[in-house]
Order: structure tokens, then sequence, then C-alpha cells
């Protein structure tokens, strides 16, 4: 499966660069060098892996991420370059939906350890997808053939690490679930980010699929464990 990687960055020796790394190790490639572009170049290309610099003129990273995640089903893993160091940029990146983040200046040698972490996850869940039932627990349930997810059987949209969160839970109804376990599960045991990316995932996923997501009575935290979904 030879996947397809969208560079975005306004410093174009910086994205041909990539370009170029990319490319030897089996990537296509496609750059974009600002936001409004990016979207359009996205849409027209269908990248798997999107690699996203924050400060970009006309759309920021921010706005073009944004714009990503409301694709549904169909989206893209997002590794996010930030200039910044700040831990208030990595956790709001995060939050707005980035699989991964790296601060400039990075080494191109681990962007391309990190690209080829979330091409490998791409592939695990597409295998892990064709190969599963139907889950239903109560007004939820989860099409995993086809990728679809119904609350009271209208249709939810979520990312691809939401619905496969949700997927591992919905698996043992009931079971607690370790966050080591759901990260390595989800994440992958080589995924570079930390146990906060699984915070925010659980609150978009009670965000979409609880009444109240203050007071979740399907989605369920387990004190000093992790999380789990009620049978």
């Amino acid at each position: 499966m030879n996947l397809k990687v969208l560079i975005v960055d306004d410093e174009r020796t910086l994205a041909e660069t990539i370009e170029y790394n990319l490319q030897k190790v089996g990537f296509e490639t496609v750059c974009a060098y600002d936001g409004e572009a990016a979207l359009k170049i996205y849409k027209k290309e269908n990248p798997q892996i999107v690699i996203l610099d924050l400060m970009l003129p006309r759309l920021s990273g921010w706005e073009v991420c944004r714009s990503l995640r409301q694709h549904g089903a169909q989206q893209p893993a997002i590794l996010m370059l930030t200039a910044r160091g700040e831990e208030s940029d990595k956790v709001i990146g995060l939050e707005m939906g980035a699989d991964d983040y790296m601060i400039k200046p990075f080494g191109m040698r681990e962007l391309v350890a990190r690209v080829k972490v979330l091409s490998r996850r791409f592939a695990q869940e597409e295998e892990q997808t064709s190969d599963e039932q139907t889950l239903i627990i109560g007004p939820i349930s989860l099409d995993a053939e086809r990728h679809e997810v119904y609350l009271n059987q209208k249709e939810v949209k979520l990312s691809h690490k939401e619905f496969d969160l949700l997927r591992v839970l919905m698996s043992r109804p009931g079971k607690a679930f370790a966050r080591d376990t759901l990260m390595e599960q989800v994440w992958g045991d080589d995924f570079y980010g930390d146990q906060r990316t699984l915070d925010v995932h659980i609150r978009w996923l009670r965000e979409k699929l609880e009444n109240d997501p203050s007071n979740p009575v399907h989605i369920l935290t387990v004190r000093g464990v992790g999380y789990k979904i009620k049978g």
C-alpha cells in the first residue's frame, strides 16, 4: 500500500527537503505552501498523511487541521510542526486532532521515522476494520466494515483514532482497559506522544456519544485504571 503524504509548509526549501527524504523511502508526496492551497490539494489528492506547519499564510495550521477533522471517517493522520516548544501548543495541537507533533528544528531521520509510524498505524487500522463484525452496545452501534458509527440509529462522524478507540472499548463491554493498553492498541507501542492524547480522544467521544459529556453513562472512567464502556 503506497501511502501519499501532503507536506504543508511555507518554507519551500524545508518542504522540498522533507519531500525528497520521504520519496527515498517509498512515499508518494505532494506539497502546499499556504493553508488555502493545502485544503484544495487535500480534496484533490486525498493523502493519508499530512505534515502540517502551524505558521502558514492565508489559513493557519490550526484552521487547516480543524477543517481536515470535519471530514468524518475519511481523515488523514496529521503530524503537526511548530517552531514553538511551549507545552500549551502541544496540548492544543493534540486537542485539535493532531496525531503527533514535532518542534523545529528537527532531524530529518526522526521525521521520516515518525511518518513511518503513522503509516503503519494507518495500515493496521485498515486490516483490523476489515476483519471485524458489527458491534452494538445500548444505543451505540459500530460497523467496522463500513467504518460507521450510529447513536440511536443516527450516524455519528468519528475520526480514525476516535473510531479505533471506540472499537477497542466496544470489543469487551464492561472491561476496564488500562490507559497503557489503550494507548498501545490504538496508537501503537512506538507512539511518541503522551497519555493526554488518550484523554482528549475520550473527551471527544463523550461529546459525540453522550447526552451529557460531563456526566457520561456509556464511556466511563475507572479510577486508577483507565476507561471502559458500560456493557
